[in-house]
């Protein structure tokens, strides 16, 4: 196979979307493409089909002769799969690849934000988590999972403006615009009502709420800013705890990032930089680091 046959595709999957991007041997973008949610620990079966039906946006957008996955290499990395019987699954599943490079959604963003140089990176998006890369080094916090960890995200964000509304109703806390936004949001009256509307409702359906959370708090709501300030102080002591690997650099990547920076320590903000790749553009590095190694 020459060089000119061979292509990469870099897949960015979290709790949300599955975000593709194919690449030509000499680097060049030709498609982009965005599928379903891909958190391969709460849905493996999903996750492969949401990164099938990614690849296959991706192919379709192309011109001129066909191409095949035997000629595709793939960087893929996944939320979830920081927990090892998620990975294993995955890696013994068959693939039509020519390679397939498995890691984490934290791993191939700290790729890309520092175009594979050293550095470290934070998530806030559905979920949160950091990771720090220093001499080949990869180090991650955080990344729990939407039920005991992910605080700061746009999904732990949507789950306490939830919980906060229903002591509302409770009668233990007065009435507020954040209250009622969510109860109008969700379209519910009662407290049975939203018990029952966010019941067996994944972390993708709380995000939703998230935006309008860090808007209220920009606009002074005290429930929001409450609601707000404690995500972020929690998000900024995830960064100094990554800075402790001495990074060159830190990027926040995410979602909710914009919505959230301003409410960071301003230590913290005074040492952001922008990420210079999109995560499934690490993925793609990851993908011919594994070539050459």
């Amino acid at each position: 196979m020459t060089s000119q046959q061979q292509y990469f595709i870099g897949i960015d999957g979290g709790g949300t979307k599955c975000k593709a991007r194919l690449e030509d041997a000499k680097g060049t973008l030709l498609a982009e493409a965005i599928a379903g949610p891909a958190n391969a620990a709460r849905d493996l079966e999903g996750t492969l089909n949401s990164i099938y039906a990614a690849c296959d946006g991706l192919l379709r957008q192309v011109s001129g002769p066909a191409i095949s996955y035997a000629q595709i290499h793939t960087g893929i990395g996944l939320a979830g799969v920081n927990l090892p019987d998620v990975k294993q699954k995955l890696l013994a599943r068959p693939h039509p690849f020519a390679s397939q490079t498995l890691s984490t959604d934290l791993h191939i963003a700290c790729l890309g934000a520092h175009n594979g140089e050293d550095g470290a990176i934070i998530i806030t998006g559905t979920g949160s988590s950091g990771a720090s890369i220093v001499k080949q080094k990869c180090v991650e916090i955080g990344g729990h999972g939407f039920v005991v960890g992910d605080k700061g995200s746009g999904a732990w964000l949507g789950k306490m403006a939830v919980s906060y509304s229903l002591e509302v109703m409770d009668g233990i806390l007065a009435p507020c615009t954040l209250s009622q936004y969510v109860l109008d949001k969700l379209a519910c009256k009662t407290a049975y009502d939203l018990v029952q509307a966010t019941l067996n409702a994944k972390p993708a359906f709380f995000a939703q709420l998230a935006p309008v959370v860090l808007n209220l708090a920009a606009e002074k709501q005290p429930a929001a800013i409450t609601l707000v300030s404690d995500g972020a102080a929690y998000i900024s002591q995830l960064a100094r705890c990554l800075m402790q690997q001495a990074p060159a650099r830190l990027s926040i990547i995410g979602g909710i990032s914009t919505l959230l920076i301003p409410w960071l320590d301003q230590d913290i903000q005074a040492i952001l930089s922008d990420a210079k790749l999109p995560p499934e553009a690490g993925a793609i590095l990851l993908a011919k680091t594994n070539l050459t190694q």
